[in-house]
């Protein structure tokens, strides 16, 4: 019985420590990623660039809302009487003074339409930086893990040239090899310049991989990167009709275009308010000393009528215009607008049908596998097979046709995994999911 009540703790206590050390290998995976994404948002000007255009938004936002200030008119000279029989000459240098504040007033709907575009402005840069930064996400996060499973690939790789060095170290230093050996010899040789050229194009892949996932944390091409991401599960199963309706809610392409839309709209509602005058209104004062002292105040305004210019110096608006033309192009570039969200529409559906299609593919070939871990199965069938051959119970060729086929299958498991993990992190870009929320 004690024996037993042993057995059971042992059993408990190894399963407890492989589901902890799978835990803490999750935990460290998402660090990583979050530490490349953090990297990226901190250091990439990009990412510097559509942030300020959010500040300068800001700007053109608080301007929006401000008043013209008043203006000052004034006038200053002399005045003079030669006078008559019965009233001497006057003279006075400073005798006419004349006096006008007024203050610009927009025609009505004018500030507000003004305003209302700025903060739209605002909005659709604020966008603009969602999506950049959803696209950097997906990119980091593709990239972490397409390196880590090119690494795996190329450990192989070197693994199955190691064995076949071994073999052919091991033939050549025979003290009496025969023909069959000779020949054996050369076909291992032969054989390796496959494996060679494997590993060539893998190394490439990963240089080309690794220079790409540098660019967008800003550093050199050359500097190491060392993050050997791998996925830890099966991959989670998706509704195309989810991620559409996610992407039509969240997509910042597409919420950008509504707010082009609704900005169309304000700019043709103020286009027509354009038509009517801006005018002005303050107060004044006129004084004039003569013989005698004359002096009062009124109120003065300005409003253009339907012939006249400009009549108020250095402020524009002020002039009575049918403003047609623009009030056209106005209404043309809204009806644009909606014609573009429609395509867009159209545009995200079938990208996200498309992507979902061979996500599913896949994910299918990954999931029909005979199991999990095929690959260590035919990593112990090709050492096994370098055994066997050694002691003569296969010939050369069954070796080397059990290492092609352990590295034809590695190709085609971390083939799949990258085309669905890339594939699955660009339907959360498109569906404006943020993709440090999930690891895979």
């Amino acid at each position: 019985m004690k024996t037993a009540i042993i057995l059971v703790q042992l059993f408990f206590c190894a399963f407890l420590g492989f589901s902890l050390q799978r835990l803490n290998g999750a935990e460290n995976k998402q660090s990583l990623l979050k530490d490349l994404l953090n990297r990226a948002l901190s250091s990439n000007p990009d990412v510097r660039y559509f942030y300020l255009e959010i500040e300068a938004a800001k700007g053109q936002q608080i301007q929006a809302r401000l008043f013209p200030y008043p203006q000052l008119i004034g006038n200053i000279g002399p005045w003079s009487s030669g006078g008559s029989a019965t009233t001497p000459s006057a003279f006075s240098p400073y005798g006419y003074q004349f006096y006008e504040l007024y203050q610009p007033l927009p025609f009505p709907g004018k500030l507000k339409s003004r305003k209302e575009i700025a903060a739209l402005d605002r909005e659709i840069a604020e966008l603009i930086y969602r999506r950049y930064k959803l696209f950097l996400a997906f990119k980091i996060y593709s990239l972490a893990y397409s390196i880590g499973l090119n690494e795996e690939s190329l450990r192989i790789t070197q693994e199955i040239i190691e064995r076949i060095n071994l073999l052919i170290d091991f033939l050549s230093k025979r003290p009496k090899i025969g023909i069959q050996a000779l020949v054996e010899l050369r076909i291992l040789e032969g054989g390796r310049v496959g494996f060679l050229q494997n590993k060539r194009d893998l190394e490439q892949n990963l240089a080309s991989l690794k220079s790409q996932l540098n660019a967008l944390l800003n550093l050199s091409p050359s500097n190491p990167i060392h993050a050997h991401i791998l996925p830890s599960g099966p991959l989670p199963k998706l509704s195309l009709e989810y991620l559409k309706q996610t992407a039509l809610e969240n997509n910042p392409t597409l919420l950008i275009h509504e707010r082009l839309i609704t900005r169309a709209e304000k700019e043709l509602e103020l286009t027509r308010l354009n038509a009517y005058p801006d005018f002005t209104v303050g107060p004044f004062w006129e004084y004039n000393k003569g013989i005698n002292t004359d002096q009062g105040g009124g109120v003065t305004f300005t409003v253009g009528i339907p012939f006249s210019g400009s009549n108020v110096p250095g402020q524009a608006g002020f002039a009575w215009t049918t403003n047609k033309g623009n009030i056209m192009s106005a209404q043309a570039k809204l009806d644009q607008s909606r014609s573009l969200y429609k395509a867009t529409v159209q545009f995200i559906y079938g990208l996200v049908g498309s992507r979902f299609a061979v996500y599913e593919k896949a994910r299918d070939q990954l999931l029909n596998l005979p199991s999990e871990n095929m690959l260590e199965h035919l990593s112990r069938a090709a050492a096994m097979a370098e055994r066997q051959y050694r002691l003569g119970a296969i010939d050369i060729n069954r070796f080397l046709a059990v290492q092609r086929q352990f590295l034809a299958v590695t190709y085609a498991i971390r083939g799949a995994q990258i085309d669905a993990i890339s594939t699955f992190y660009e339907l959360q870009n498109i569906a404006g999911i943020d993709s440090s929320q999930t690891s895979l």
